[in-house]
């Protein structure tokens, strides 16, 4: 059977790392400034393209460069640069959406492949042929199709299709939204959205300035647009049987907990089906572990048919989550792992190993040395080494739960 790719998110070269080491067969990224629609994330610059490129390659991993805002003509000297940053980095895929970008890329660095981003909102299969005829090689299609409707365009073009089956979810046509900008100029259609369909929402009446009424939609909730997060795993046996090529994560402006988590999910369910599809049913423990990072409630999209008001999260924006980022693997030294703590660590604390290829690890902190000195607490950010019953690799991470007071990662 031909699995799909597990495209993962890079928002940053530590996330990079984290979605190679956890499984992902590709990685997206945004160059700064370079016109993608993650302008909050760290991104990259020229230079550390390439070597991000090179490390990616290194492990066999692919790596798209996102273009998918919609630039104005004056943006168009920017849309030059990146491209030649794109073709010095040796990108393996551009992600574009607007239908200028396209043809400037197929004229400026026609090697490069390019995948139409779902901003394009490309939900029929005539559409996808249009697209295929620009010379575009793979289709991320809007998710607003079931199952159905997605077969069927498989189906019928023959196209690369990539799908989105984790992660936020916007209330707008895939995407494509003005709330933001309307409400705070901050366009988001060009990289710089604020979220506002994630605040609370009250009316005012003119003749009363400063007195605010709530908008009472369920037992008080007054959050009208905030959608749940995506979460497929559950029916990844039916995702399978779509036969498309790409299963997407959102995520650039997450964290490298969330990427190593969700993309060895994928990772393993997708193995696990591959391996023996007559008896596969999702691990459990795989169904638990995407509820242990940051995340809103999940529900599963367009997939199943259209969402009614239970897919909104009537409530605060935060997210939950019951773990947080403890400690990363940064080396050795002798007999002794190196660590580097991203949240304060008390002794005893209970830890645990995120295994890439096999089972976690959990162990009690206990004989931490930091300079030499035994320590009983650590501080994020300070390098100390352990003693461990196993052999974690640089780059692993280890993760905590959360507890209040703690700095949330």
């Amino acid at each position: 059977m031909r699995k799909p790719e597990i495209l993962a998110p890079a928002g940053n070269r530590e996330m990079l790392e984290s979605a190679v080491i956890y499984g992902a067969d590709a990685v997206y990224l945004g160059l700064d400034g370079g016109l993608n629609l993650r302008a909050a994330a760290r991104n990259f610059s020229p230079d550390d393209l390439i070597e991000a490129v090179s490390y990616a390659h290194a492990h066999g991993v692919r790596v798209y460069l996102t273009l998918n805002a919609f630039p104005h003509d004056h943006e168009f000297v920017q849309l030059t640069a990146t491209l030649e940053a794109a073709r010095a980095a040796k990108v393996d895929a551009l992600i574009v959406a607007d239908a200028g970008v396209l043809a400037t890329a197929r004229e400026l660095a026609p090697e490069i492949a390019i995948h139409l981003s779902t901003q394009a909102n490309t939900v029929n299969s005539a559409a996808v042929r249009f697209w295929q005829a620009q010379g575009v090689s793979r289709v991320i299609l809007a998710r607003e199709l079931n199952a159905a409707e997605i077969a069927a365009i498989r189906q019928t073009t023959g196209a690369e299709i990539e799908i989105f089956v984790h992660g936020s979810v916007c209330i707008s046509i895939s995407g494509r939204c003005q709330i933001s900008h309307y409400l705070n100029e901050r366009d988001p259609n060009r990289g710089a959205c604020s979220q506002p369909c994630r605040w609370a929402y009250a009316l005012t009446e003119e003749t009363r300035p400063g007195e605010y009424f709530p908008v009472i939609e369920d037992e008080g909730h007054t959050y009208l647009y905030n959608s749940r997060d995506l979460n497929l795993l559950p029916l990844i046996d039916q995702i399978m049987g779509l036969d498309v090529q790409a299963l997407k994560i959102e995520g650039r402006n997450r964290t490298p907990l969330y990427v190593a988590t969700i993309t060895r999910a994928y990772r393993r369910a997708v193995d696990a089906f591959a391996a023996d599809p007559a008896s596969f049913k999702v691990d459990a423990e795989l169904l638990a572990d995407v509820t242990r990072v940051s995340h809103r409630e999940y529900f599963t999209g367009f997939f199943e048919g259209p969402p009614v008001k239970d897919a909104m999260r009537y409530s605060a924006g935060r997210h939950e989550q019951s773990h947080h980022l403890a400690a990363k693997i940064v080396g050795s030294n002798g007999g002794r792992i190196v660590l580097e703590a991203r949240n304060p660590l008390i002794e005893g604390m209970l830890l645990t190993w995120l295994n890439p290829a096999g089972a976690d690890e959990t162990f009690a902190l206990s004989g931490a040395l930091a300079d030499g000195l035994p320590v009983s607490r650590l501080k994020p950010n300070q390098i100390f080494e352990l003693e461990l019953p196993f052999r974690p690799a640089v780059g692993q991470l280890l993760r905590k739960p959360y507890s209040e007071g703690d700095k949330v990662s």
